[in-house]
């Protein structure tokens, strides 16, 4: 059984459109049907829900593909405590699901013990790719990847721009910085990227960054901001989930900008009615789970493969806030649609 820490939660209706992913079937299975005909999905989720990024992302595509494409689901919240996850997925894999959603290159092994001793589940895996020799080949999951040197580049260039004008909260120092989560290899694919943006427009700059060690400590993301703020960052890129709440704290307080990872931060917080968040850099998993909800309710869940997506796709990109347009400069944001474009066509190649 769950523990108690673990919660149930029913699918939310949420009836919004996404633009389809174009995706090949390859090693595709027939759809199988739970109770009323509809085929049962859970959700997996590696700590809590409520983080305002990556796993509520991840959650709202699966309720909004449930509810669209005909689906049963179920979100479990595994908690924050790591040594639950295992006993978690087992528990959900043996409860009759026909499909099985977790997250993260944390629970990569998870999924393919599960996928290797449950055959007739198929399991989606996001954010990390399996391995097949774990699992006997892995031909029950569907893996998504993104490309985080792309969001990482693309935040990079533009903090790279803007420090060096004379702008809204922007000093003279010419320092950036970038708070991660944990530090593991997709948050360090993010960091290059920014990194090497950073560097294309700005060689000057100094860029510091800082690892929080977990996904749920906003008062260790506040704490990392600030200090970084005190060194002269004015632009603090972050990749940290739930901790990424304390690095907009900080940064409202400290009259400095955050750059997000979701549409859902562009509006938060507000201190002393100021908001934190200039723009997002999002990889929009949300789009991503909704089109494998489609794929699933039509038995076309392309299991046995790996699909990665980034700008050309239409996952990775720039959110076009309203503080965005009010604060950065026309010129600039003209630049990086430049580049968007040129990384979408592949004439574009990242240095890391």
């Amino acid at each position: 059984m769950l523990s108690t820490s673990t919660v149930c939660r029913g699918v939310l209706a949420a009836a919004i459109g996404v633009a389809a992913l174009a995706v090949s079937a390859c090693g595709t299975d027939e759809q199988s049907s739970g109770s009323g005909g509809k085929a049962k999905v859970a959700y997996v989720v590696p700590g809590n829900l409520g983080d305002g990024a990556y796993l509520d992302q991840l959650d709202l595509g699966i309720t909004r593909g449930a509810e669209k494409y005909g689906l049963q689901a179920q979100s479990i919240e595994a908690g924050n405590t790591p040594t639950k996850w295992a006993p978690t997925m087992d528990d959900t894999a043996n409860r009759g699901f026909d499909a099985i959603v977790s997250a993260g290159f944390q629970v990569k092994e998870l999924v393919e013990q599960a996928a290797a001793q449950h055959p007739e589940t198929k399991f989606i895996l996001d954010d990390a790719a399996y391995d097949p020799a774990k699992c006997g080949g892995c031909e029950n999951i569907y893996s998504i990847t993104y490309r985080y040197t792309e969001t990482g580049y693309l935040a990079g260039v533009l903090a790279g721009l803007l420090t060096k004008t004379a702008g809204e909260r922007i000093n003279s120092d010419n320092v950036v910085g970038f708070v991660g989560g944990q530090d593991i290899p997709v948050i360090q694919e993010y960091l290059a990227g920014y990194k090497a943006g950073v560097k294309k427009v700005n060689p000057q700059a100094r860029v510091i960054s800082a690892f929080a060690g977990s996904w749920s400590d906003p008062a260790k993301g506040k704490q990392l901001a600030a200090g970084m703020i005190d060194q002269g960052a004015d632009i603090i890129c972050t990749a940290a989930g739930g901790t990424d709440n304390g690095v907009f704290e900080a940064a409202a307080a400290g009259n400095a900008w955050a750059i997000g990872n979701t549409a859902l931060q562009t509006d938060r917080p507000r201190v002393n009615g100021k908001l934190a968040v200039l723009t997002a850099m999002e990889t929009d998993v949300t789009a991503a789970q909704e089109e494998a909800m489609k794929l699933l309710s039509e038995g076309k869940l392309p299991v046995g493969s790996t699909r990665s997506l980034g700008v050309k796709e239409g996952i990775n990109r720039l959110v076009e806030s309203p503080e965005y347009k009010r604060y950065v400069p026309a010129d600039i944001r003209q630049e990086i649609a430049g580049i968007v474009q040129a990384i979408a066509a592949g004439t574009l190649k990242i240095d890391v």
